[in-house]
């Protein structure tokens, strides 16, 4: 079922999440421990315009870009989030253009110091691990040691468990910890109710949030005729507020076994129905086998016998050979 979800549906469904400061700060100090992230003013994060349009009238957008100033210090930096399910091999090319573009608008400015763009790639991708080299002059030979990289944030290789400890109001943590089993209902179904306590920690905004992600991640994921009933889940979730997020885990849980139940079933009927049909082509051809030793033994020939049963002559030259050996 996730099969049919459109990826950049899927890659967009992470755009919300680092528009809030606190999973900015999360991923930049706690998951990728940047040095310099301690130092982030944090009142001073704002979410910047992602689209610019280069010289030759090229548009460009990146998917979040954030910027910051250190505390005690005139120094602002932009933090620059690309989110991706799928790995992709132009990616140092892809970033070099974000970060052209937003330095070509701060010069345009008549800045004398162009700010430092650190650029970030979270990757949910589950299938594949992230192979792509993170330095973004690979290609400059001798130099490629001397210029920046960008880190990767594989989801799946992360350890959300202690985050998730906190019980903070934080909504990076319970959509990493869940994303990295997707396709897993079984382990999705476990750890919805080893979060439930997380998110009834949520205010309300971050409730809404995640509402807004588990809608692409979640719902697709369950049976055609169980979507209407998760709608109306989601709607008393809306109407109820942290209240109900107990009830939300339950029944999404119980959504969620239910869809493993029809397609454990389905499997069998298809299964058998496979089977039902292998057995008939099976009779028929044995009908046939039968058929021909019969013609055969009359005296028919190869030809005659082919166009009276339809088997391949090369069968039938087989068949001729056991019978008169």
């Amino acid at each position: 079922m996730s099969k049919n979800l459109p990826p950049k549906e899927h890659d967009s469904t992470f755009k919300f999440l680092f528009e809030e400061k606190k999973d900015i700060l999360l991923l930049v100090k706690d998951i990728l421990k940047y040095k310099w992230a301690e130092m982030i003013d944090k009142d001073s994060i704002e979410l910047v315009k992602t689209n610019y349009v280069t010289q030759d009238f090229m548009q460009v957008e990146a998917d979040i870009i954030a910027k910051a100033r250190l505390s005690e210090r005139e120094v602002y930096f932009y933090i620059l989030i690309e989110n991706q399910s799928t790995v992709k091999r132009d990616m140092p090319l892809r970033i070099l253009k974000y970060m052209i573009s937003l330095w070509a608008q701060e010069i345009r400015k008549g800045v004398e110091v162009l700010p430092a763009i650190i650029p970030i790639v979270v990757y949910n991708g589950i299938d594949k691990r992230w192979n792509i080299s993170t330095n973004l002059m690979e290609a400059f030979d001798i130099f490629r040691d001397d210029v920046f990289k960008y880190r990767v944030v594989d989801i799946i290789e992360l350890d959300m468990k202690k985050f998730l400890k906190k019980q903070e109001d934080i909504l990076g943590p319970i959509v990493f910890y869940l994303e990295q089993v997707r396709e897993d209902k079984n382990e999705l179904v476990k750890r919805l109710y080893e979060i439930e306590a997380n998110l009834k920690s949520l205010s309300r905004g971050n409730i809404d949030r995640f509402i807004n992600w588990a809608h692409y991640i979640i719902r697709p994921r369950l049976a055609e005729e169980l979507k209407a009933e998760y709608d109306k889940i989601v709607e008393r979730i809306k109407e109820g507020g942290v209240g109900k997020m107990g009830d939300f885990v339950s029944n999404v849980a119980r959504l969620l076994d239910e869809t493993k139940t029809k397609e454990f079933n389905m499997g069998i009927q298809q299964g058998i129905q496979q089977g039902i049909q292998q057995g008939i082509q099976q009779g028929i051809y044995r009908a046939k086998v039968e058929m021909a030793k019969k013609l055969i033994q009359k005296g028919y020939s190869d030809d005659e016998i082919a166009e009276l049963t339809e088997l391949e002559i090369d069968e039938i030259r087989k068949l001729r050979k056991e019978i008169t050996n």
